[in-house]
């Protein structure tokens, strides 16, 4: 049986959803293959839809697992979720056919990126998003988003996750294309910032680094006309860097219908 679950994780205490062979840190992959193994018996490999980083949560991660077990999905929901540590949930779990998998059928993945925007610190939003003091001018930030949509060589804002990859040698490409971008205030509490971001597929640290390179904008820090020229030359070598990975949060996967996945 072929069993596809939507997960949500807290990425705080995970050294990433990938399992590390060179690594002795804990991992959301890693966790759930134990969790796995310790109900059936067997050892199941756990495929994500997304590979986050270390520190980088989800709310709308897919995974999939092969099993031999004649447990139901709603009873391998309700076991798994008995033996995982509370950061990690399944939120839903169903039988899919034996072509699907969570990474290489996703047709894209939406990445939320959540900033907090006022002078003091918020204790209760500093888990889940990045506090910049600094005013930050969100309809600039806007516009740039929009200089991201569209099929493009990203390869200024992060790398192939290929590149690591030894069975892989290369030669390895950055272009991606992005289906949407935007950056908004929160209508409700407006020193909540999002920059929102739906892809076919990202680079490795790719969200993050856009983000740090929109901040710029929003600061005034960095035009409009040099942002565009940053994405058209796509070399790595720009004043944007990486913004932290606890403000980044996976927030759906989307699939064709004929798989039948849950969303």
């Amino acid at each position: 049986m072929n069993l596809a679950c939507g997960i949500e994780y807290d990425g705080t205490e995970y050294h990433g959803f990938q399992r590390q062979p060179d690594s002795h840190g804990q991992t959301v992959q890693g966790t759930i293959e134990m969790a796995i193994e310790r109900i059936s018996g067997a050892f199941s490999v756990v495929h994500g839809a997304g590979r986050t980083d270390a520190g980088v949560h989800a709310s709308g991660q897919v995974i999939h697992f092969q099993t031999a077990s004649p447990l139901s999905p709603d009873i391998w929901q309700r076991a798994l979720n008995a033996i995982l540590p509370k950061s990690i949930a399944l939120r839903w779990t169903c039988e899919v056919s034996e072509r699907f998998h969570a990474r290489f059928s996703a047709i894209s993945r939406s990445y939320r990126y959540t900033i907090w925007n006022e002078r003091a610190p918020s204790p209760l939003h500093a888990r889940y998003s990045y506090h910049r003091s600094q005013a930050l001018d969100v309809t600039c930030m806007h516009k740039a988003c929009q200089l991201l949509v569209g099929r493009k060589d990203f390869g200024a804002f992060g790398h192939s996750p290929d590149e690591t990859n030894p069975n892989k040698p290369g030669p390895h490409h950055c272009v991606r294309t992005i289906i949407d971008a935007r950056s908004l205030r929160q209508e409700t509490q407006t020193g909540i910032i999002y920059c929102d971001f739906t892809a076919d597929a990202f680079l490795t640290g790719m969200v993050r680094r856009m983000v740090g390179t929109l901040l710029l904008v929003g600061q005034q820090r960095l035009s409009l006309d040099e942002f565009a020229t940053i994405v058209q030359r796509a070399e790595k070598t720009h004043p944007g860097s990486a913004a932290p990975p606890h403000g980044l949060c996976l927030v759906r996967v989307e699939y064709p219908e004929i798989f039948g996945v849950m969303q």
